[in-house]
């Protein structure tokens, strides 16, 4: 490797370890620092690394894509300086790299490559851009150019790389210590993943789809339960209510210890913001907000996800919605498009005057058949009055 490929290459990893140390940062500030302020490049809904570093893309098996980075750059580093570290005593054993430009070409190819998938998950799936990313991606390519050597293809500089891979196993100390990272690598690769210490927002998309796995068989819309239940429990609530968070653990419950009970779920926030009988500028901030996304959820059979997020989750603004919402695989565009739609909100309106019609002024609410129920009572009592009113617990 030439002397101007070695100081180009250096260039391009220290800009690229500077950007990736950066996204690093932005990572843990996005999912384990509490109240942090928006990173530098936190610009606006389309350019924004948080939203980016809050959703399960941003990493891979476990580890922050910003640490994959970090480890490449470091590689390529390494390769570029081989020959004079394989001079040291220690480090003798690498004077087995041989073609240093073709492992960092292909590496970098390899590298440049998955980034072009990753920025169109970026851009049509969670429709939001990380720019840092993206400048990784074409330091990447630009490392890739630099390596590869004038007049050689592709497979020549990967064949480069294999043979001296298959040379190198030859050698049975070579061989066995292969192995023994290997091993490592897959051990640690294994908790990383299974665990998701490094990974939170893995976390709490396995919890919200894992509690409601179970239900996405017999869920249709804001209904859950069998279609033909002979019990139905109707509930009006609002996302912001107190007594309505412990009623939605409840009523997951009923429904999965009785066979026969069917729960509706009815909007109805108590917000000045689209409920006329609010005082102006009173009630609960937000619910109106955090109803409309509800309902937009529901046109992509996912209400029952987005109620357990808001609930659970507790987002106050609309872009921490979107932040929950990107973790839950939602189509992005078409979610604020329902949630700001005149539809949507005329469907919560018309919850509303069905709640006006039967007097209801608080929350939570529930008919559990025709009787009303007002609040919440302790998990025994409920049980009993869904038994008291025909509801069968499932056979154990």
């Amino acid at each position: 490797m030439s002397k101007t490929k070695r100081i180009i290459i250096t260039i391009l990893c220290l800009i690229g370890l500077g950007l990736t140390l950066e996204l690093c940062k932005v990572f843990y500030n996005a999912n384990f620092a509490i109240n942090s302020t928006p990173s530098i490049c936190a610009i606006n809904d389309a350019f924004d690394c948080d939203s980016v570093a809050k959703t399960s893309y941003s990493q891979f098996l476990g580890i922050p894509l910003a640490l994959w980075g970090l480890i490449f750059y470091l590689f390529v580093l390494i390769m570029t300086y081989v020959h004079k570290i394989s001079e040291i005593k220690l480090f003798g054993f690498m004077k087995v790299f041989k073609n240093p430009s073709s492992y960092i070409y292909c590496v970098a190819l390899l590298s440049f490559i998955l980034s072009m998938i990753l920025g169109c998950i970026s851009i049509f799936k969670i429709n939001s851009i990380c720019i840092f990313c993206f400048m990784t991606y074409f330091i990447d390519l630009l490392i890739a150019i630099t390596a590869k050597n004038r007049g050689c293809g592709m497979l020549y500089e990967l064949k480069n790389s294999i043979n001296d891979f298959i040379e190198a196993i030859k050698v049975k100390r070579y061989a066995i210590s292969f192995v023994i990272v290997m091993l490592c690598a897959a051990g640690l690769l294994t908790y990383t993943s299974l665990s998701n210490v490094l990974a939170p927002q893995m976390i709490k998309k396995k919890m919200i789809l894992n509690n409601f796995g179970k239900y996405q068989n017999y869920s249709d819309g804001n209904e859950l339960g069998p279609k033909d239940a002979d019990l139905v429990i109707t509930e009006y609530m609002d996302f912001n209510c107190g007594g309505c968070f412990y009623a939605n653990i409840y009523l997951h419950r009923i429904v999965s210890e009785f066979e026969n009970v069917k729960v509706i779920q009815y909007n109805l926030p108590l917000d000045s913001v689209c409920n006329h009988n609010v005082k102006e500028g009173g009630g609960h901030k937000n619910s109106c907000l955090k109803s409309r996304y509800a309902l937009a959820a529901k046109r992509q059979n996912k209400y029952w996800n987005m109620s357990d997020a808001l609930f659970s989750q507790g987002p106050e603004t609309e872009k921490e919605i979107i932040d929950e919402a990107r973790l839950l695989d939602f189509d992005i565009k078409k979610l604020k498009e329902d949630a700001n739609s005149e539809e949507v909100k005329q469907e919560i309106s018309d919850m509303i005057k069905d709640a006006d019609s039967k007097n209801i002024t608080g929350t939570p609410t529930l008919f559990i058949g025709m009787k009303m129920q007002l609040g919440i009572p302790s998990y025994p009592e409920f049980k009993k009055m869904i038994i008291d009113n025909g509801g069968r617990e499932k056979k154990q």
